[in-house]
């Protein structure tokens, strides 16, 4: 059922000696050896389940080698929401000024089609993305108004 030689896989082993593949390689090995007789042993002695056993051999069965060594990784967790077009826009209407707030940004997207449940996870979109919403510096109730706007003008704009 291995068509690979014990020392190909070995030689596999000592190559992905500290990746995660490694655990899968030793599998084969363990059951090419004929140190265990069943698929079951030899996971368990890996300290993994027969399930996740049975998905690397059957990996194994549909794409050789290489499809037991996929690496994967990249393929976890959640994907954006947000494409590089929408982000491009809502990066544009943040120049632009119309957008100040994380609440302005969430509405600016549910216009757009894309709902995010609440306006904090577009704040996490933002981090994520290391953009900053361009508000204002905050000045006092008491401070003159014409003062405030011409300290507005006379500061300088990226």
């Amino acid at each position: 059922m291995i068509g690979e030689s014990q020392e190909e896989l070995e030689k596999l082993e000592k190559r992905h000696r500290y990746s995660h593949l490694f655990h899968r390689v030793r599998m084969l090995g363990l059951l090419k050896s004929g140190k265990y007789s069943t698929l079951g042993e030899a996971v368990k002695a890996l300290g993994y389940s027969r399930r996740q056993g049975q998905r690397w051999l059957a990996a194994y069965k549909e794409g050789g080698l290489d499809g037991l060594l996929l690496n994967r990784v990249e393929e976890r967790g959640r994907r954006e929401l947000v494409g590089e077009e929408m982000f491009g826009e809502l990066e544009e209407a943040m120049k632009r000024g119309e957008i100040a707030t994380i609440a302005q940004a969430h509405e600016f997207l549910l216009e757009r089609g894309v709902s995010y449940s609440h306006p904090e996870s577009v704040g996490g979109l933002l981090r994520r993305r290391k953009v900053k919403p361009k508000t204002g510096r905050p000045s006092h109730e008491k401070a003159d108004v014409g003062e405030r706007e011409a300290f507005k003008k006379s500061s300088p704009r990226r």
